[in-house]
């Protein structure tokens, strides 16, 4: 789907999606210390609006100029500020690094969603963090809703490849109860890995690396 195609569906259905955040983005992250956030293909704002009231500094990035607009009321009625700008997520990116860049339910040809995970990854502080969430493509099989063309879904070994470069903190399917029966999701969370510690010292010797402790 393109811009035009999601401000058609925003303006035709403003509550798409609900007021309330995504259950498992609040399962991760509530309990997290605040910092710069962006939420990447954000809609019309609901886990944007979900991270500002908790004390983050937000960005909300969507391709529908209309869902932003809705965005923007729901923000000025909670009080609740968030810096939105309509951008595509595939050539987006964030001014300065982030704590925390959050893709929920980015559905677009898996090559191309590797590609903005991949990117995502080198935007984020040393202590950043990025955290996918979408519908598994084993779900076309095995569970109940969300898209039916499987290039657009992706599976671990996607994810896998997206965060090639970072420490993989989960990586999984989750579970998500509907009135059909259990929808499978997928969920990758991922941070950069720590920096060598002060103490070790790698050395380069003809044999290959060694690691000498101070």
């Amino acid at each position: 789907m393109q811009g035009a195609d999601w401000d058609a569906r925003y303006a035709a259905e403003p509550t798409l999606w609900g007021a309330e955040p995504n259950r498992f983005v609040r399962e991760r992250v509530a309990g997290s210390e605040p910092g710069r956030a962006v939420d990447l293909a954000c809609g019309n704002g609901r886990n944007a609006l979900w991270l500002a009231r908790r004390g983050w500094q937000v960005a909300g990035v969507d391709i529908s100029g209309v869902a932003l607009e809705q965005a923007t009321k729901r923000s000025a009625e909670l009080g609740s500020p968030v810096v939105w700008e309509q951008a595509d997520a595939r050539s987006w990116a964030p001014p300065q690094p982030v704590d925390l860049i959050l893709v929920a339910y980015l559905h677009l040809p898996v090559t191309e969603l590797i590609a903005v995970l991949s990117a995502a990854g080198e935007h984020l502080t040393p202590t950043g963090r990025l955290l996918y969430i979408g519908h598994s493509r084993t779900n076309l099989t095995h569970g109940f809703g969300g898209p039916s063309d499987p290039g657009v879904l992706a599976e671990i070994a996607d994810l896998a490849a997206a965060a090639a470069g970072l420490a993989v903190r989960e990586l999984a399917h989750l579970f998500r109860p509907t009135e059909q029966g259990d929808a499978i999701d997928i969920v990758l969370d991922a941070t950069p890995w720590p920096p060598p510690s002060a103490a070790e010292v790698v050395e380069k010797h003809p044999g290959g690396a060694r690691v000498a402790r101070r």
